[in-house]
């Protein structure tokens, strides 16, 4: 079979590094050829710290999932990107006078994207420019103006940029395995690839990828993704909030999460008893399940709550008609919907990976909508490139609406308008409210923080 006909995923998390090989078969659908799973290394809230221990890891994960398919048939690999240090926002650009131009044209939305990116400096990368929506001379929710007769054509774009450092050494990390990296791909929109469907992208939804050590979220309006961002709490802060509050290492925590975690206390039977095993000579303990379950409660909460505030920061004033679609391996948390509907309100699912026929058991889960998705991803916009290859500095984009073309001086010339800048806050604000959870185990008041306060959802 032809290299080309085979498709890898390799999702780069804060806990895990996931390799999925596929390919597309004769009828279209795609066969799922092998997995490889290990703990992650060297990463740290989507940066790499170590790149020799993340190297390991991604190689360890795609040796194990060519295991049963040989080696060497994997030629480039689809990679999802997170972290701190991505931003996103929205452009708008026009051009107008089209001169003898009778018709809308591939060549001049290039052209008309070309010169509508914003000012980006060299620390900076472009991961992906997606046209969102157009306007011909004032008719504003133009899907596809190709072939349009116009004067003046106006696009809007979502824009993902990344710090450049970080990106290189994603792909460094990657490439070290002899293989090269196809795209990289920001892990909201993978996961949406994988979970949201047709009908939510087309009312609008909120998608948020809780994984590890960051939740993605995006927001999509009229079948595109409108908005983006990250936040810097994931499952981990659940982990470390509950080893406080236990006091047991994070290892042991995290197991009592996953085996008794529950984001809805209330929900659990008010006799029901864990046991928590011994350890560096401290003799096992018994708590409530309820007990257990309270600080993971308090930062889930907090958590949703800042779902919200992005969702307000996007413009809306609510949720969109579709709800929140929860996803990533912190949503498999029992409980997690309920909590999230009595916080929010609307309609709210987990989302899991879907419309793969025959998707093997252990790939049905939320924690693995990120990696089901970049497979999906790379089918979909097969061809693409990725934003830089060899040091070039190049743009990214979808074709046919966009191809390859170098920055120049001339491009950034254009007036752009920004319309949504996501940028990431630093600050915890869920902080306050765990720390008052975790106070409250040792018998004493929580300190003041100073930190941010939450809107009223």
């Amino acid at each position: 079979m032809a290299r080309d006909t085979f498709y890898t995923a390799v999702d780069m998390g804060t806990n895990k590094v996931a390799s999925i090989v596929a390919r597309v078969g004769t009828e279209g659908e795609l066969k799922i050829l092998g997995t490889g799973t290990v703990r992650s290394q060297g990463m740290h809230k989507g940066r790499i710290e170590s790149i020799d221990e993340a190297q390991v890891a991604v190689r360890t994960s795609l040796e194990e999932a060519q295991r049963y398919i040989g080696h060497g048939v994997v030629a480039g690999v689809y990679v999802g990107v997170s972290g701190t240090h991505i931003t996103c926002l929205n452009t708008k650009d026009t051009v107008d006078h089209l001169g003898d131009v009778d018709d809308i044209n591939n060549q001049l939305l290039d052209k008309l994207i070309q010169s509508s990116f914003p000012q980006v400096d060299r620390t900076q990368e472009v991961v992906h420019i997606i046209p969102i929506g157009y306007d011909v001379d004032g008719m504003s929710g133009v899907r596809n103006p190709v072939g349009l007769h116009g004067r003046q054509v106006q696009v809007e774009a979502h824009v993902v940029l990344g710090d450049a450092a970080t990106l290189k050494n994603t792909v460094k990390a990657v490439e070290a395995n002899r293989v090269s990296v196809k795209s990289l791909v920001l892990q909201s929109l993978a996961s949406a690839e994988a979970t949201l469907t047709g009908d939510e992208r087309e009312m609008g939804a909120v998608l948020a990828d809780i994984g590890g050590g960051t939740t993605d979220v995006i927001i999509y309006r009229q079948g595109n993704p409108w908005y983006s961002a990250i936040i810097p709490v994931g499952g981990n802060q659940l982990t470390r909030d509950l080893s406080v509050a236990m006091r047991t290492p994070f290892y042991l925590a995290e197991e009592l999460k996953l085996k008794w975690g529950h984001a809805m206390p209330e929900m659990v039977k008010v006799d029901e008893e864990v046991v928590i095993p011994s350890f560096e000579g401290q003799p096992r303990r018994i708590v409530q399940r309820r007990d257990l379950s309270e600080p993971l409660q308090a930062r889930l909460a907090e958590l949703l709550k800042q779902i919200l505030l992005k969702v307000r920061q996007a413009g809306l004033r609510q949720f969109p008609a579709g709800g929140l679609v929860l996803t990533g391996g912190c949503a498999e948390l029992p409980g997690f919907r309920d909590l999230a509907q009595k916080t929010l309100g609307g309609p709210v699912r987990i989302g899991y990976p879907r419309g793969i026929a025959g998707l093997p058991t252990q790939l049905q889960k939320p924690s693995y909508s990120a990696g089901v998705g970049l497979l999906l991803w790379g089918i979909k916009h097969q061809g693409e490139k990725r934003p830089y290859r060899n040091g070039e500095r190049t743009l990214w984009g979808n074709k046919p609406l966009m191809r390859w073309f170098k920055r120049s001086p001339k491009s950034n010339k254009a007036k752009v308008e920004v319309k949504q800048i996501a940028e990431v806050n630093r600050q915890d604000p869920a902080f306050g409210r765990s720390l008052a959870i975790l106070s409250k185990a040792f018998g004493k008041p929580a300190p003041d923080t100073g930190g941010p306060r939450m809107p009223e959802a």
